[in-house]
């Protein structure tokens, strides 16, 4: 939480990534605009709730990079990102991402409320999604 900063536009940035079996994407300390792209991520798990007939893409911000999560409608999600051309994937359970999404967005607006920033709209929705 220390690689938080706010932007002019309000937008507030700082080291995020997804960490799929030790491999982090799109890099480790990777910085983006974390509260908006954490709010996305969230939504899109909510959405998909492990139905295996639906799919969302998230995409990072900053450079071309996305996550792309589907529903395999047996409790888990199937992740897949490309890098370098290369694809990864991996199956992770539903309900323990939608924990660890709700564990890190409520340290994320704790920190983002602690440097003055709670009445950031997307910081808002952060907490709001994190109490879901």
């Amino acid at each position: 939480m220390h690689s938080l900063d706010r932007a002019r536009s309000g937008a507030i940035w700082g080291d995020i990534w997804v960490d799929m079996s030790g491999y982090a994407y799109p890099e480790s300390h990777w910085n983006d605009m974390a509260v908006a792209l954490l709010v996305e991520l969230l939504d899109a798990v909510e959405s998909l709730d492990g139905a295996s007939d639906k799919q969302a893409r998230v995409r990072f911000f900053d450079g071309p990079f996305w996550i792309d999560l589907a529903g395999r409608g047996d409790g888990a999600l199937h992740l897949s990102v490309r890098i370098d051309g290369v694809e990864r994937q991996e199956a992770v359970d539903l309900g323990e991402l939608r924990e660890s999404l709700k564990r890190v967005g409520g340290e994320l607006a704790t920190a983002c409320v602690g440097r003055g920033w709670g009445d950031e709209q997307e910081v808002r929705r952060l907490q709001a999604k994190s109490k879901e």
